[in-house]
């Protein structure tokens, strides 16, 4: 008998940041956003008077004997065991070293329970990392909100 593949495990994650520079401001165009893995970057969402908010999707699977869950998808980067995800300020036009500032959102702190409760309809596991550094190694505090603000 035939076994009938599993689904695609999803979550929906949101990154919340004012879009300040993590140290001393550059002057010079950037563009901030959610860099894919392409580095690109993804400009995110704006309410008045609120920081951004960076709205994305997670695949999850499960890794090769680990009880860790692995993530997937077009703005995760990292080997398996240590994926992350950035927030980028990047140069406009050509540069040798696009970047003027990247922040790395560690994916490891999200385990089994936190994708479970992210993935009842109309939840999201939701993180504000403003002021966070970009080689800063603590933990992010991850927390279930709303899919859509009300």
């Amino acid at each position: 008998m035939a076994t009938r593949p599993s689904a695609k495990r999803q979550i929906h994650v949101r990154l919340i940041h004012n879009g300040m520079q993590p140290g001393t401001p550059l002057d010079e165009p950037l563009l901030f956003g959610l860099q894919d893995a392409k580095g690109d970057v993804h400009p995110g969402l704006t309410q008045p008077g609120e920081a951004r908010n960076f709205d994305l999707i997670l695949e999850v699977g499960e890794g090769n004997g680990v009880d860790k869950p692995v993530f997937r998808g077009a703005f995760v980067h990292g080997p398996a065991k240590a994926r992350f995800i950035y927030l980028s300020w990047k140069r406009q036009g050509e540069h040798e070293h696009p970047w003027g500032w990247r922040i790395k959102i560690p994916l490891s702190g999200i385990g089994w329970a936190e994708i479970h409760a992210a993935e009842k309809p109309g939840k999201c596991l939701a993180a504000n990392v403003i002021g966070r550094r970009p080689h800063a190694s603590e933990a992010i505090e991850w927390r279930i909100e709303a899919l859509h603000k009300s």
